[in-house]
Order: structure tokens, then sequence, then C-alpha cells
């Protein structure tokens, strides 16, 4: 039990010091805001309009609330002759809980002038009479309200169907251009891609080509080999065989260099000798062997 006691307690803390802190924030951009509008006020009396501008809009980036600085920067876009910006500004003013009915008088009879320039005269009939609530006894706003009606007869609003019928046939134009768009893109990659693969058949048969060439360069050097073997090959045979010969003849003419011993030649040599001393003598044996004996004639 007391565990959770202790959490609620906590809890109750946290959110008291969450909002605390929340409201000391709040309280801050306020202070902010209404130091920078004391600053574009400043700087609009100095003759520096652009410096009122980033001012008043510090101001309004702090508190969007702050009435004065809303209203004081419409003023001005409106003496800029900005009446889109003055427009939007004075609106914001005009809602706002801190303005005081004066200056919401003000704000709405400026946003009627505006108007009025814009020649937007149905929202300027509507900004006069809003201003006349505020202050019914200003008879220059009095006076701008019967011009604005008198405007807006003679240049009534285009019927709501118009509008929509216009507004459809703008929506209608967009689609038609951004499908023209669409299309002419498309056309575009179309064309790109083709012309794309045209450059890539056309390297394709390029480098066949090169190939081909090739391959017939190489069939023609081996027809050449092949002929030229071929006719080797018929040379005379008596002109090969005559080669053969020459060449046969230098094998037998060349001495082979002696690798033996001058002792064992000797031995060779004499071996040799007596070889042919037997052959010699088994020839003169044969010899007197053959011969005949001569006889003396018996008389």
């Amino acid at each position: 039990m007391k565990n959770v006691l202790y959490i609620t307690l906590s809890l109750l803390s946290l959110s008291a010091f969450a909002q605390t802190k929340a409201e000391k924030e709040a309280q801050k951009a306020i202070a902010n805001s209404k130091k920078y509008t004391y600053e574009g006020n400043t700087a609009l009396k100095g003759d520096k309009p652009v410096q009122a501008e980033v001012e008043y809009r510090k101001a309004i980036a702090e508190d969007k609330n702050n009435a004065t600085a809303q209203y004081n920067l419409g003023t001005m876009y409106y003496q800029q002759k900005s009446y889109d910006e003055a427009f939007s500004r004075l609106k914001n003013a005009s809602t706002s809980d801190k303005i005081t009915e004066e200056e919401k008088h003000k704000a709405f009879h400026n946003l009627g002038n505006a108007f009025m320039k814009n020649k937007e005269y149905e929202k300027a009939v509507l900004s006069y009479k809003e201003a006349l609530r505020h202050n019914p006894k200003d008879e220059e706003t009095r006076y701008n309200l019967a011009v604005a009606k008198e405007m807006l007869k003679q240049n009534p609003p285009p019927p709501q169907n118009n509008k929509n019928n216009k507004d459809k046939n703008n929506q209608q134009n967009q689609n038609n251009q951004q499908n023209q768009n669409n299309q002419q893109n498309q056309q575009n990659q179309n064309n790109q891609q083709n012309q794309n693969n045209q450059n890539k058949n056309q390297d394709n048969k390029n480098n066949q080509d090169n190939k081909d060439n090739k391959d017939n360069k190489k069939d023609q050097g081996d027809k050449q080999d092949k002929n030229k073997d071929k006719g080797d090959d018929q040379k005379d045979p008596n002109q090969n065989n005559q080669q053969d010969k020459n060449q046969s003849g230098q094998g037998q003419g060349e001495q082979r260099p002696s690798s033996l011993s001058p002792q064992q030649m000797e031995r060779i040599l004499e071996a040799m000798n007596n070889e042919e001393r037997k052959t010699q003598e088994k020839i003169n044996a044969q010899k007197v062997k053959g011969q005949r004996a001569k006889t003396e004639k018996d008389w």
C-alpha cells in the first residue's frame, strides 16, 4: 500500500514539474515575442522596414497570438501595396483574443481597403461590416462599405457553377498538359532506346566483320602454307636423292676423333697385321695346292 502511494505521489510530482516547465517556457516565449515586437516598432519608426519585418516575424514565431505584431506587420504590407500579405496578417490579427475593439476595427477597416485594391468587392463588404461591429460610429468605414456594395453590384462575382467549370477546365488543361509532357518524355525515351539499340547492333556487326576478316586471313595463310608444303613434296626425287647422297658422303668423309690410347691403337694395328698375314698365307697355300705339276712326256 505504501509503495502504491509512493508511486502515485511521484507521478503527481513529475506531472506538476512538467506543467510548471511548460508554463515557464510559454511565459518565456511571450516575453520574447513582446521584445521582438518592440524592436520591430523601433525599426519601423526609424524607417527600416526590412528590419521591422524581421523582428515582427520573430515575434509571431514566438507567439502566434501576438495581435500587435500581426497588425503592425499587416499594416506595413498594406502600405507597401503587398495586399495578399496584408490580408493574411490583418486577418490573423482580427481573430486574436488579445486585440482590443479599436484594434479589431482598424484591422478589418484596413483589410476592407486591401480587398478594394484587389477588386475583391465581396470580401471588402464583409470586412467593412465586421469593422463597423467593433466601431459603429466610424463614418469613413460606413462610406467605404457603401462604395464596396456599389462596386459589387456593378461587378458581381461569377456564379459558383461557372467558377467550378473554370476550375474544372483549368484542372483538365493541367491534366492534358501533364499527359502531353508524359507522352513526349516517353517518346524521347523510346527514341533514345532505339538509338542505343541501333548503335549496339552496329557495334556487334562491326565486331563480327572484324572476326570474319581475321578468320579469312588465317584460312588464306593456312592455304599458302599447305601449298608450299605440297610444292616441296613435288620436287625432283633425284635432287632429293642427290642431296641425301651428298649429305651421306659428307657424313662418311668426316673423321671421328679417336678416343683410344696409343698402346691400344698399336695392339689393334698389330692384330690387323697378323690377320692380314694369316689371310695371305692361306691364299698362298691355296695357290700352291691348286697348281698343276709338270709331267714329262712319255715318249
